[in-house]
């Protein structure tokens, strides 16, 4: 879900993330019900433009199955799912494959294109129309135009009889006329894929935020007490903002790690996770990254 919603923006700036390159990491914050609840879950309908992922999703939590064909699982295991003040585990099977069409498709916001190779939103096939109508309607509200060229890239799968009826892949065209604005695209790596088809089925984890917010109390809430002046002062630190070892010598942050490891948490791997701790009273929903550390 989030790799198209990721891709498709992509294109559009080039960040540079600099920060801290510490060891480890311990930030903790105040949490009430929604806010245990939404460290705990992942929203089950993603921003534009993934409108295919938000069919799964709504598909599968509203009819309790729902199916999709695509080289890689639409919608991946992790996190339950908030959707509509409800909470719910997602799973999927492999029930076969066919054969199918993968491309992406790079959109120019700020171009032009001859009349002859320009096509009608309203002509493209019903399967274009989901993949570019979003995205189009989002970017027709853009006051700012960019620089020339393809500004936006989206991936997609299609199956063969989508392919067959697609106007974008039929090769005639090379625009797309939306709400009076003409959009030139380009096709890329265009290449013949073998597509998997999956089922997928839901089951309620909780009926609203504050019985989820219960339920993960109970499983994995706990208290972070009998601290030394030199763990606290590591605690103290990390409440509200953010305390950083620098590297394995800091005994104080290796003590409190140690005291995290045993707990269940909320999601963990091998080098950060998220746990809920009561500390001096109040509950937390405690990051901690561990990844410098053995």
């Amino acid at each position: 879900m989030e790799r198209k919603a990721l891709a498709a923006f992509g294109l559009l700036a080039l960040v540079a993330l600099a920060g801290c390159s510490a060891t480890g990491s311990l930030s903790m914050k105040t949490a009430d019900d929604a806010e245990i609840a939404e460290a705990a879950s992942r929203p089950a309908v993603v921003d534009n433009p993934a409108p295919d992922d938000q069919g799964v999703v709504r598909e599968a939590i509203q009819d309790g199955s729902g199916t999709a064909t695509a080289t890689d699982p639409p919608v991946q295991q992790g996190l339950p799912l908030a959707y509509e003040g409800s909470y719910y585990e997602i799973d999927w099977n492999v029930t076969g494959t066919e054969p199918g069409t993968a491309f992406a498709v790079g959109v120019d916001l700020n171009g032009t294109a001859p009349a002859d190779e320009t096509v009608g939103f309203e002509e493209l096939s019903e399967r274009d129309r989901r993949l570019l109508g979003d995205l189009l309607t989002a970017m027709s509200e853009r006051e700012v135009r960019l620089r020339p060229g393809p500004e936006v890239a989206i991936p997609e799968e299609y199956t063969m009889p989508e392919t067959n009826e697609s106007v974008l892949l039929s090769g005639e065209y090379s625009a797309v006329r939306h709400n009076g604005t003409v959009y030139p695209f380009v096709l890329e790596e265009r290449r013949e894929a073998t597509l998997t088809r999956y089922y997928y089925t839901v089951s309620r984890v909780a009926d609203n935020t504050t019985a989820y917010a219960q339920q993960l109390r109970g499983e994995h809430l706990f208290r972070l007490s009998g601290l030394s002046e030199t763990e606290r002062s590591v605690v103290n630190d990390a409440i509200d903002g953010v305390y950083y070892a620098e590297d394995t010598d800091d005994e104080a942050f290796r003590s409190v790690m140690e005291r995290f490891s045993p707990e269940s948490a909320i999601e963990a791997d091998g080098s950060d996770g998220t746990w809920l701790v009561r500390y001096d009273g109040q509950v937390y929903v405690a990051e901690l990254s561990y990844g410098g550390f053995d």
